[in-house]
């Protein structure tokens, strides 16, 4: 099994994953232009591979989502679980933890392109970050999940 890793934002990410299994090699991305890229270095790398099937599933809705997840290479013995694995809490936590920090200067569509820092530090957008913050999901001390709260704290907004 690979994964291709990208760093955003000082964050890695999983843009594709490739699955060798016998003489098969099973590719999944979250994109057709990262498939296509993919696909193009494999070529690249091995001229005379053969593509045996090509499916695309647009996961425009939860449905879609179950389905690609069902048909995907992991079971569920596989899967990992945080909630019984203190290293993957401490993880998820350590990446959430970077993205808020991050998240807090990107500029954000629902804020009109301003970031949060600035909507925090202007009174006539406060109300706007403070009514996107109130929309959040609370975390509940789930790991992996973005915490309105500290974000709320970061922003000096307590």
């Amino acid at each position: 099994m690979w994964f291709e890793h990208v760093a955003v934002d000082g964050m890695e990410r999983i843009r594709a994953h490739l699955e060798l299994s016998g003489d098969e090699l099973h590719v999944q991305a979250n994109s057709a232009a990262r498939f296509e890229r993919v696909l193009a270095t494999v070529r690249a790398l091995a001229p005379s591979v053969t593509v045996l099937s090509d499916t695309r599933e647009p996961a425009g809705d939860l449905r879609a989502i179950e389905r690609l997840a069902a048909h995907g290479p992991a079971t569920s013995d596989k899967l990992l679980d945080p909630a019984t694995d203190p290293a993957i809490a401490a993880a998820l936590d350590e990446m959430v933890r970077k993205h808020e920090a991050a998240w807090l200067d990107e500029p954000i569509p629902a804020l009109a392109g301003h970031t949060p820092t600035q909507c925090a530090d202007d009174p006539t957008r406060r109300p706007d970050l403070i009514r996107l913050l109130g929309s959040f999901p609370q975390a509940a001390g789930r790991p992996g999940t973005m915490s309105p709260t500290r974000l709320r704290a970061a922003l000096g907004l307590d």
